[in-house]
């Protein structure tokens, strides 16, 4: 093999192992940021997002804050309520974020006045503006609902506290 050869097929295996090995930087994707949020939400009678409130986002260790629009769908058994939910986040500084999963509710304490549940949630991210248009990822949540009823407490009394973490991969902050 000639040296003009063996400089060519040199250069040109170089040039695949470099297009190798920089072609994952080509193809990732951004790296995946820990987000924390935790929302205070009150029963407000409408049926298509019953359980609304206050929340927090935290986005690398800045808090933003919003409100959250809560409504889920299920089967209600002895013990608690299994089925699907949807939280739609909304952030003034950041955008609108929707997360959909699936949820249950354990009745930890049920007496005729006072009701306390254990929430768990598995969700991910289905839509999103702003900061979130082209985010996806995941989040688990905990919290729990507390209940006030009748007669005791006429209007009934309720609010519920959920806090999640979750992988984001695409947000867009600034």
């Amino acid at each position: 093999m000639s040296k003009r050869r063996i400089g060519f097929l040199t250069v040109v295996s170089l040039g695949v192992l470099a297009a190798i090995l920089y072609s994952p930087v080509l193809w990732a994707e951004p790296p995946a940021q820990e987000v924390l949020i935790e929302s205070d939400s009150t029963w407000d009678w409408n049926p298509e997002h019953p359980w609304t409130g206050p929340a927090i986002i935290w986005i690398d260790g800045v808090r933003y804050e919003g409100e959250i629009s809560y409504s889920g769908e299920g089967k209600e058994n002895w013990n608690g309520w299994h089925g699907t939910e949807t939280h739609i986040y909304n952030f003034p500084e950041l955008g609108e974020l929707e997360l959909s999963g699936i949820a249950k509710t354990y009745f930890a304490f049920v007496t005729d006045e006072h009701r306390w549940h254990r929430f768990n949630s598995h969700a991910k991210i289905t839509g999103g503006t702003g900061a979130f248009a082209d985010a996806h990822g995941v989040f688990q949540f905990v919290g729990y609902t507390d209940w006030l009823l009748p007669p005791y407490y006429w209007p009934p009394l309720n609010f519920a506290f959920v806090g999640g973490r979750g992988m984001i991969v695409g947000i867009q902050v600034d």
